[in-house]
């Protein structure tokens, strides 16, 4: 990759861009994660803004806010979740922009949880050092019982 990525502490005027990528409906079926309305998407910005035990940080491919990546604690364990935008998958820009929060981001064990179907996430996430630790079934939140979930570590 010739074009630079880096990361940034998220900012507000990140928001309305961010939230348009979570309206593309690709990535709200490849994620398995249900889009929210402006008002909810900001409020729940405004509380990870807020929060000193979030890392955030947003991506920026040659100066382009492309998507971001976070770190969180949600029932007991560390995670790492992120999201680009669509136009800009498949350039490896996931891989090196989570390869380079993981300098942020030092918690270990830290967890990732992917649906079975997101097969580049799982590559990108495997690339980074994570490895495959498990399955697991969540509730469909997008529609439907359950999702299959494949649980990767890294230590």
């Amino acid at each position: 990759m010739t074009r630079p990525v880096r990361l940034r502490d998220v900012e507000v005027a990140d928001l309305p861009l961010l939230h348009e990528y979570h309206l593309d409906r690709d990535a709200i079926e490849m994620a398995a994660f249900p889009p929210r309305e402006w008002d909810a998407f900001t409020a729940h910005w405004s509380e990870v803004l807020a929060d000193d035990a979030v890392t955030k940080k947003t991506i920026l491919f040659d100066e382009t806010v492309v998507g971001y990546v976070v770190g969180f604690h949600r029932d007991g364990e560390r995670l790492i979740g992120y999201w680009l935008g669509k136009e800009f998958w498949g350039q490896g820009i996931a891989s090196v922009a989570v390869s380079q929060f993981l300098s942020y981001e030092r918690i270990r064990p830290l967890f990732a949880h992917v649906v079975t179907h997101n097969v580049a996430s799982i590559r990108v996430l495997e690339k980074c050092g994570f490895k495959v630790f498990g399955r697991d079934m969540a509730a469909a939140v997008t529609g439907g019982d359950t999702v299959e979930e494949i649980v990767l570590k890294l230590e």
